[in-house]
């Protein structure tokens, strides 16, 4: 195989996955067919090419994947801070080298059990790194294989394997494609009997999720319970709101007053995530917290909001990374949280951000590196929020009466499927993503975040609620389409009712036992290439022709 012939498989493979998830509204499916030329170039035998210049090909290949997909991360504004604009330079050269994992595997594989093994390997390979990539404080699971599908009525089946499962299948496919095409029959009768095996169950799959997608379009005539809802999108600039932050609090107010209570009585007011960037029942803020608590109960609504959150440890309770007062004689935390506050009750319930953008909202590994802190802080101050422990269900009440209980999720936990499960798990019946991607207005970083939203909606046959600052705000509902939706960059709110889903779903119960079961597989099939003694007992070999 010459130089340019793999330099082109790398290539396609790059462009086929950067266009099947970009364009994933009209082309998802193409990622049915887009690893398959990295494939070839990894099966194929060349003295040319090696261990080292195949996983080269494959950064290369991911590099572009990435380019193409996430390129908007840097945030090209005129107010981008530069470390932010840095870190999304630097994400662009590092995150191929994650997306690589599962090929690095594969050539250890190739190199010691042949090629035929390293093909029927990859889907196990593919699911099992893309699980792995979302298990630590340094991961980014955004580009998993499986979301390129949430347009295809092969989506539907995400409520018994999951985003990971879905991931898993795409890889089967490509491998049986890449089989085919490096194994052909040389009889052309069993080569299009093949490709129509191949074909039929890919039919068959989607046959399945278009039947399962019409077993869950919301059924509102034997709706038990409907909660009515104000979504609030104010679209403030990201990097104003925080120099002018109690501004924030009148612009809420006066937009919810204008279109939410003046159009019909909501149960639930939604705001999006820091609508409120300050802490507001600290005592210097007494008049703002008051205020806001004097609306609510005037309003009789419940309110859902993003704010900024302290906790004042007791002496001993602290993490690591806590934050020390300047008077020295107490730890605290500041987080990234949502209340929810209703006009029948006093208390505030509380959910504080779990899982935290890496380096833009907090140090990976912050407990352990407590001296790296004050490297990464940012033009506006949201570098270094606290870790939240806690995923419950917040209640919304109508007089003495629950009627929804909801899983707040607060902006790139959505892209966590362990976040919306737990809720679920816990006893939500709806999810609320409240979310600020106005960092990255007019890019397509908005439509991917909201197409997550739905993946999610999808895995647990619950509605999504989703407020953004800037968009994209809406409901989806439990089949992953979207009910209700405000056009980005607008200011508006979206009306709706919601009709609260019980009920757990196989993935919710389960959790992610396919990429899971993938992992211990590779760690196997990593020791059987390292060992001949064990291949020497496997039942079967794989040969080329």
């Amino acid at each position: 195989m010459n130089r340019q012939r793999q330099l082109l498989l790398a290539i396609s493979s790059g462009l086929l996955l950067g266009s099947s998830y970009a364009l994933s509204q009209w082309l998802g499916e193409i990622m049915l067919v887009a690893y398959v030329p990295l494939l070839i170039l990894f099966a194929e035998d060349s003295p040319e090419i090696g261990w080292s210049r195949r996983t080269w090909y494959a950064y290369g290949s991911l590099f572009l994947y990435h380019g193409l997909t996430n390129w908007w991360i840097a945030s090209w504004q005129k107010q981008t801070d530069p470390y932010l604009f840095a870190t999304g330079i630097v994400l662009m050269v590092v995150h191929p080298l994650f997306l690589m994992l599962p090929f690095v595997a594969l050539s250890s594989i190739r190199k010691r059990l042949g090629p035929g093994w390293m093909i029927a390997s990859f889907p196990v390979c593919l699911a099992a790194f893309e699980w792995i990539h979302g298990q630590t404080d340094l991961s980014y699971p955004w580009l998993t294989s499986g979301y390129s599908l949430v347009n295809s009525p092969m989506a539907q089946i995400a409520d018994i394997v999951g985003v990971y499962g879905l991931s898993f299948l795409v890889a089967c496919v490509n491998s049986v494609i890449a089989w085919i095409l490096l194994y052909r029959s040389p009889s052309m009768r069993r080569l299009v009997m093949h490709a129509a095996a191949a074909l039929a169950v890919v039919a068959l799959w989607a046959l399945a999720g278009s039947i399962r997608s019409r077993a869950h379009k919301p059924d509102t005539s034997a709706a038990k319970q409907v909660c009515r809802v104000a979504l609030v999108q104010p679209n403030e600039n990201p990097w104003d709101k925080w120099t002018d932050s109690r501004m924030q609090l009148a612009v809420h107010l006066s937009l919810s007053d204008s279109s939410a209570l003046a159009q019909s009585k909501p149960d639930l007011v939604v705001w999006s995530e820091t609508a409120l960037p300050f802490i507001i029942r600290d005592p210097r803020h007494e008049l703002e917290w008051t205020a806001l608590k004097t609306w609510v109960a005037r309003s009789q609504v419940n309110l859902l909001t993003g704010v900024a959150d302290r906790v004042i440890y007791a002496v001993g309770q602290a993490p690591p990374s806590a934050r020390t007062s300047r008077a020295g004689d107490a730890q605290y935390d500041v987080f990234n949280a949502a209340y929810l506050m209703s006009a029948d009750t006093t208390a505030v319930q509380v959910h504080r951000k779990s899982m935290l953008t890496p380096f833009a909202e907090r140090l990976p590994f912050a407990d352990q590196l407590t001296f790296a802190m004050s490297w990464i802080e940012w033009g506006v101050g949201i570098s270094a929020w606290g870790k939240g422990l806690s995923r419950s269900p917040l209640y919304v009440t109508r007089g003495r009466d629950t009627i929804m209980r909801i899983g707040p999720i607060i902006c790139i936990e959505s892209i966590y499927p362990e976040v919306s499960r737990d809720f679920v798990a816990n006893g939500a019946n709806a999810l609320c993503v409240i979310t600020n991607d106005a960092w990255y207005n007019g890019t397509p970083g908005p439509r991917q975040h909201f197409d997550i939203a739905r993946m999610r909606a999808i895995e647990t046959r619950r509605p999504v609620l989703r407020c953004a600052n800037s968009g994209i705000t809406g409901l989806i509902s439990p089949d992953g389409s979207t009910a209700i939706e405000i056009k980005p960059m607008q200011s508006g709110v979206a009306l709706a009712n919601v009709f609260p889903t019980d009920g757990v779903t196989l993935y919710v119960r389960i959790g992610d036992v396919i990429p899971k079961a993938c992992t211990a597989l590779v760690v196997f099939l990593l020791i059987l290439a390292r060992i001949p003694a064990l291949q020497r007992i496997l039942p079967f070999r794989f040969t080329s022709q």
